[in-house]
């Protein structure tokens, strides 16, 4: 059903790499978009060891089916954004706009700084605002319609542990 473009022990290392570049601090919120950043997230956040952290969860939407519609952002957290280091955990970072909508939606709360931090990216075909530093644990550059590790196929194979292609 899913051919296997990136395996389990690939996506296990590419979030370990990931996890060794991040030292969170008690003003760190990391900030996980819904549905797909969810199993990303559990898995990089398991990673950083025994330090109690603040995690909450925003749900956007970009696509409708396997095409890309319009963003949508249903749920924010209220918090108290300002002074806050925000390391925003996704999926994939496709085109930039969610992030880039997460980013015009914090900017009036003025965290000190915003961080994306996706599991996959598409290389060369997002553009993200100013401002905003990102790390991708895989880059491709492929046009592949991509499941598992929290990506999905309407919905379906968001928990298999590999990054496959629909065929």
């Amino acid at each position: 059903m899913y051919r296997i473009k990136y395996t389990k022990e690939e996506v296990s290392a590419a979030i370990d790499r990931l996890a060794a570049q991040i030292t969170p601090s008690a003003d760190t919120v990391f900030l996980v978009l819904m549905n797909g950043g969810a199993w990303f997230a559990h898995e990089l956040i398991k990673r950083l060891g025994d330090v109690p952290l603040r995690i909450e969860y925003a749900r956007l939407s970009s696509y409708e089916g396997k095409e890309q519609g319009s963003l949508c952002i249903s749920y924010m957290p209220q918090i108290e954004w300002r002074s806050k280091d925000v390391i925003v955990l996704d999926d994939i970072c496709d085109t930039g706009k969610t992030a880039n909508a997460v980013n015009s939606y914090l900017a009036p709360y003025n965290p000190v700084s915003m961080k994306l931090i996706t599991l996959l990216s598409r290389k060369g075909r997002y553009h993200l605002d100013e401002g905003i530093e990102f790390m991708s644990g895989i880059e491709d550059d492929s046009g592949d319609f991509f499941v598992g590790c929290g990506l999905d196929d309407n919905g379906i194979a968001r928990n298999l542990p590999y990054i496959g292609i629909v065929e």
